[in-house]
């Protein structure tokens, strides 16, 4: 897939020895669909193809082994030139592997713990070549890392998530003579916001100048590429990519934002299908998902179908709930269902946008009350978003709307309560 222009720093990478084009410091992900690469894992059990679908680190189709490392997200690494990525897990290559025999022989699925039991001694076999069959990579190669001790520090304020709600949070606390630091699993802080375009972008544009500003005077620290793994009691357990270490803050604000939601249709895990979300990301880094591209866009889903589709006017944009694909390496014709009813449309991609479902997993750690609803599951807080002393919850994970005006109060009501 060709880009909408060239890279400005261009870096070589290497996809199962052949050389790829990137530009320096771009996710890896949007440097492999950049080059028409769209099938970059396999499933571990039955080795149907896998392509990227979120590009934020919350699905498995872009793992890969990256410089002798496996099980590594792509859309969360730069590219720099050499780097050597490797599809896992395969027997054969990326494109052909032969253990997807494994679906053709088991339409209907497979429980290896059934296979030939009760003849002794082959359950164990079968079980035995079962997991040799599944699996994600071989262990890590080279001499063996040395183990490092995890430190622990303290912290006045640590805000997960550094999206819309996580910085408005830290900003308004910053206001008020907070100390504040942001951990955030990105490459960049900003979140979903910061990869919208045209009118779309334009509410969020004081929030982004702002935040800026306060990055760049080091009035708010925020660590990229950073992780909250886990809360445990007044802890928060935090991965960098070098070490582990152990935070404990006065104040812990937990916003995690929204997974991108995920319609029930035939062929919606085939390697081309993204979430709008997914395709804006790629648009950022100037990067389109295809040639023939369908937005199709379900009820309560907003705004990145539609931001997509006023950025580039060539994509067909549908109001309605995908039915099937068609196609199994890449989509070659989706069915929608719209208010007039069934259309079917040819494409090679395509791009939903769904209503999101709360990342409701750190705040239940943190002793969140979740209350389930159509979408998924919802932390229910106290005022100013309380989920317990010294721990708030603040965003789409509590069921605030993506809208610039309710983030920004529900910002300052936090920081009142804090």
């Amino acid at each position: 897939m060709p880009r909408l222009a060239p890279p400005s720093r261009p870096v070589t990478i290497h996809l199962d020895g052949d050389p790829v084009l990137a530009e320096e410091g771009e996710p890896v992900t949007v440097a492999l669909v950049a080059a028409g690469l769209v099938t970059l894992a396999r499933s571990p059990k039955f080795h149907r193809p896998r392509g990227p679908a979120c590009l934020r680190g919350a699905c498995d189709g872009c793992l890969a082994r990256v410089d002798d490392m496996p099980n590594v997200m792509t859309c969360r690494v730069p590219a720099h030139e050499g780097m050597r990525i490797e599809t896992q897990n395969v027997v054969g290559s990326r494109d052909t592997d032969l253990l997807r025999l494994t679906d053709w022989f088991f339409p209907e699925g497979m429980n290896h713990h059934e296979l030939l039991a009760g003849v002794p001694g082959a359950s164990r076999v079968m079980q035995t070549l079962a997991r040799r069959v599944a699996g994600l990579g071989r262990l890590p190669g080279g001499k063996e890392a040395a183990p490092t001790a995890a430190h622990r520090r303290e912290v006045d304020v640590l805000v997960v998530g550094a999206g819309p709600s996580g910085m408005a949070s830290a900003l308004a606390l910053a206001e008020r003579g907070r100390r504040v630091e942001v951990v955030d699993d990105d490459l960049t802080w900003g979140g979903g916001v910061r990869v919208l375009g045209g009118r779309a972008r334009e509410g969020w544009e004081p929030l982004l100048r702002t935040m800026l500003e306060a990055v760049s005077s080091r009035r708010i620290l925020v660590r990229s590429r950073t992780t909250a793994t886990g809360v445990y009691g007044d802890d928060v357990v935090v991965a960098d990519g070098v070490g582990i270490e152990v935070v404990s803050a006065k104040t812990l604000v937990l916003a995690p934002g929204a997974h991108d939601g995920v319609l029930a249709f035939e062929g919606n895990d085939v390697p081309g299908v993204m979430s709008a979300r997914a395709g804006c990301r790629l648009l950022r880094y100037g990067v389109t998902p295809g040639k023939r591209i369908v937005v199709a866009v379900a009820a309560g889903a907003a705004p990145f179908g539609q931001a997509y589709a006023e950025a580039r006017p060539e994509a067909t944009l549908v109001r309605g709930t995908p039915l099937g694909i068609r196609g199994s390496a890449r989509p070659r014709e989706v069915s929608i269902s719209t208010g007039e009813g069934e259309v079917r449309l040819p494409c090679d991609a395509l791009l939903v946008d769904a209503p999101r479902a709360p990342a409701y997993e750190i705040c239940a750690q943190a002793g969140g009350d979740l209350v389930h609803e159509e979408r998924g599951f919802r932390v229910r807080t106290a005022a100013g978003g309380k989920v317990r002393d010294g721990v708030f919850a603040t965003g789409e994970v509590v069921g605030t709307r993506l809208e610039p005006s309710e983030i920004a109060r529900e910002a300052l009501a936090l920081a009142e309560a804090v």
